[in-house]
């Protein structure tokens, strides 16, 4: 018995790969329900990558679009949502590419919080780790949130990003470098 088909679902609820069988049958509602289940997820991966809420529910509006024209190539064996994921990440990666540099409001503007100093504290800390971040090329950002953020493996981020692992270590490990001496920098 394999891992997916050993977990407990809640009564009434079909598996993923269930659901994933059926609407490649032709059953849309079988779609919904997947589309239902797995959006926050998609939204937030996209989101991460894109760095705007429009842009990444525009990611993963593509993203599911996608993934409902490729369901025949879906492969019961492996976990839907982690299929849905590695699609998703590579339509945001491909809309972030699409996309022009904008040009970024200032942060001294962003931070009229009055309240007290450790709200300010943390704001300030969280706006210079934004700034920070988005100095990161896309796909190394994408790297480190994944590996840091989410405290996924190595293995898991390779795999799907279509990278080998060495690689993954290798771009995380110059990526949170460049990350530290920016954060350094900006002191």
């Amino acid at each position: 018995m394999t891992r997916l088909a050993s977990r407990k679902m809640p009564a009434g609820q079909l598996a993923d790969s269930d659901l994933a069988r059926s609407a490649c049958a032709g059953e849309v509602s079988a779609f919904e329900q997947l589309v239902r289940r797995h959006a926050a997820m998609a939204i937030g991966a996209a989101f991460r990558i894109t760095q705007d809420q429009a842009l990444a529910e525009d990611a993963a509006q593509e993203a599911f679009w996608k993934a409902f024209r490729a369901l025949p190539s879906y492969r019961e064996q492996q976990s839907f949502a982690r299929w849905l994921r590695t699609i998703t990440v590579r339509c945001a990666l491909d809309i972030v590419r699409r996309r022009r540099p904008e040009v970024t409001i200032d942060q001294k503007e962003e931070q009229e919080f009055t309240r007290d100093n450790r709200f300010e504290k943390r704001q300030e800390d969280y706006n210079r780790l934004q700034h920070a971040l988005s100095q990161l090329p896309v796909l190394d950002r994408e790297i480190v949130l994944a590996l840091k953020a989410d405290g996924r493996s190595v293995a898991d981020v390779a795999k799907e990003l279509s990278r080998t692992k060495t690689g993954i270590r290798v771009r995380a490990h110059r990526a949170l470098k460049k990350l530290r001496k920016t954060l350094m920098e900006n002191l």
